[in-house]
């Protein structure tokens, strides 16, 4: 009887030892999870972003809410007109909101700084970091349905800025004591960083997670990742009615414009 006591006894130690180790091997696998999900969202939106898609209508089954904040101003002979807005878009409140994938990618491609238009009539357009908050579209496929309050939800937040490939050049022509040789130098480099800065774009995606959703509002968890790539091409612009005319951009990686 002593030694079954005391093998219970022995039995009993290592027993509570592992189920004190259950709960952080559990969380681990949890995080370990939730980065593999991430990494793999993060590497889907790069690519749709970059390649400007238009046809990935899934994605309004997963994109629960996007708001931009928003600055144009339209140069004219007669002054310049200022507008800045911020706005809620919605997929599924019926109202002012988002239809199909193409709006999701327009609205999350807004760029930093952007101009168009002839000079007279120059239309000056800056954002700043669009977010939309998503419900993850890997993982177990019980999760998938809409509202699950189980799915994990993160954070997605986008800045499209133009490349700068003259910062910490002397391009000025008019500076004193160049030869013609070196003023040809400081237009070339001009020129190129011109011709970049309208066909090469940075794009960073910053996603937080977890987000869990508290009555109206969302409530964003301590984890961060952010991934980063340039992207060669140009930007194209557009609007639709149900936006409220609100302006979409598309990268186009294989069409590029002079400066």
């Amino acid at each position: 009887m002593v030694e079954i006591a005391i093998c219970i006894a022995v039995v009993a130690f290592a027993l509570v030892a592992i189920i004190g180790v259950m709960p952080t091997g559990l969380q681990v696998q949890r995080q370990n999870r939730e980065d593999t999900i991430i990494t793999q969202e993060g590497k889907l939106w790069l690519e749709a972003i970059r390649s400007g898609s238009l046809g990935l209508n899934d994605l309004t089954n997963y994109v629960e809410e996007i708001s931009v904040n928003t600055r144009t101003n339209r140069v004219r002979d007669s002054g310049v007109w200022r507008a800045s807005t911020y706005r809620l878009f919605d997929g599924f409140s019926g109202l002012v909101g988002f239809r199909n994938g193409r709006d999701i990618i327009g609205l999350l491609s807004l760029p930093q700084y952007y101009q168009w238009g002839a000079t007279n009539a120059r239309m000056e357009f800056e954002s700043l970091p669009s977010a939309a908050y998503v419900r993850a579209m890997t993982g177990s496929a019980a999760e998938k349905t809409i509202a699950n309050e189980f799915a994990l939800m993160y954070r997605l937040r986008t800045e499209l800025v133009p490349f700068s490939a003259i910062t910490g050049m002397n391009t000025n022509l008019n500076e004193s004591g160049l030869s013609d040789a070196d003023k040809q130098v400081r237009l070339n480099t001009l020129l190129r960083a011109s011709a970049l800065m309208a066909n090469l774009y940075e794009l960073r995606l910053t996603v937080d997670w977890p987000v869990y959703r508290r009555q109206n509002r969302f409530d964003v968890g301590g984890n961060r990742k952010v991934f980063r790539t340039l992207i060669g091409g140009s930007l194209a612009v557009t609007n639709v009615d149900y936006l409220d005319q609100r302006h979409l951009f598309f990268l186009r990686p294989s069409q590029f414009v002079l400066p």
